[in-house]
C-alpha cells in the first residue's frame, strides 16, 4: 500500500494541471483502504470515469491494470502497522545490530566487483522506493563527493522513463528492501529486466530471488527487520563510501 500511496502523491504533486487523470489519483488517495475490495467497474464508478479510463491511469502509474493496483494493495496491506507496535528502544537497538553484523559480512570480493562497477559506470541511476527515497538521495550525494554523478528521481514515472535511455556502459542501483516494488504487479520489473547496463539490488530480501535480474544482490538485513531499513542503509552506504576510497583513492 505505501508504494500506492507514494506514487498517487508524486502524481498529484506532479501534475500540471488538474485533469481527469488528478482526479483519479485524489480518489484513489481517498478510498485508499477501500480499493481491495472495488472491481473495476465499482473503481470506475467512485472516480465518475469509464472502466477503460481507469485502467489507463493504472498503466500511466506504472501497473498493468487496476487488478494489478488492487492486488498491490492486498500484498502489502498492513504490514508495518503490525511491526510498528511492536518495536520499542531495546528492539530497534536489536535489530540494528543484526542488521549491522549482515553488513559486516559481505564478501570483501562482492563488495570490491560493486565498487567497480559504479566507478566504470558512464550513467548511474538510483531507483529509491516508498519511505527509501531520502536514503537513496543520501547515497545520490555520498557518490556525488566522490566524483560520480548520479541520476536519483523521486518521480515515479521519471524513473521509468529513464530506464529506456541506458546502455551497457551504465548502471542502476535499486533499493527495494523487502522486495515490494519488484513484484509481478508492478510495471517496473519489467523495466529493470528490459533495461541495458549492469544491476545492483539492495535489499533485505532473499537474494535467490531476484538474480535472474540484478548482476549483484546485496543483502545488508533481515527482512524481520525492515522497521529500521532507513538506519540500516545509512551503515551500509558508510560502508561503500569507504571501500570506494580505498579502491579509488583520490
Amino acid at each position: 500500500m505505501e508504494q500506492l500511496i507514494y506514487t498517487l502523491l508524486a502524481y498529484i504533486n506532479n501534475s500540471l494541471e488538474k485533469d481527469i487523470n488528478y482526479s483519479i489519483a485524489n480518489s484513489f488517495l481517498e478510498n485508499i483502504h477501500h480499493i481491495e475490495g472495488y472491481s473495476l467497474e465499482m473503481a470506475a464508478e467512485v472516480c465518475n470515469v469509464a472502466p477503460s479510463t481507469i485502467n489507463r491511469f493504472c498503466k500511466r502509474i506504472g501497473f498493468r491494470n487496476f487488478s494489478n493496483l488492487r492486488n498491490s494493495v492486498a500484498f502489502q496491506g498492513g504490514m508495518y502497522e503490525a511491526r510498528e507496535k511492536q518495536l520499542n528502544a531495546d528492539s530497534f537497538e536489536s535489530k540494528l545490530k543484526e542488521n549491522v553484523e549482515i553488513i559486516e559480512g559481505i564478501p570483501k570480493d562482492q563488495l570490491e566487483r560493486i565498487i567497480q562497477k559504479i566507478h566504470e559506470s558512464k550513467r548511474i541511476v538510483i531507483l529509491g522506493f516508498e519511505k527509501h527515497q531520502i536514503q537513496a538521495m543520501e547515497l545520490q550525494k555520498q557518490l556525488f563527493l566522490l566524483g560520480k554523478l548520479c541520476e536519483c528521481n523521486t518521480n515515479f514515472f521519471k524513473q521509468l522513463e529513464a530506464l529506456a535511455h541506458l546502455t551497457e556502459e551504465d548502471m542502476i542501483i535499486t533499493i527495494s528492501i523487502q522486495g515490494n516494488i519488484l513484484t509481478e504487479e508492478l510495471a517496473i520489473n519489467d523495466k529493470i529486466k528490459e533495461a541495458n547496463g549492469k544491476k545492483l539490488l539492495i535489499t533485505f530480501s532473499d537474494s535467490e530471488r531476484y538474480k535472474y535480474v540484478f548482476d549483484e544482490v546485496l543483502r545488508c538485513g533481515e527482512i524481520e527487520n525492515s522497521e529500521v531499513s532507513s538506519y540500516t542503509l545509512l551503515r551500509l552506504f558508510d560502508v561503500l563510501v569507504y571501500q570506494y576510497q580505498k579502491q579509488y583513492p583520490a
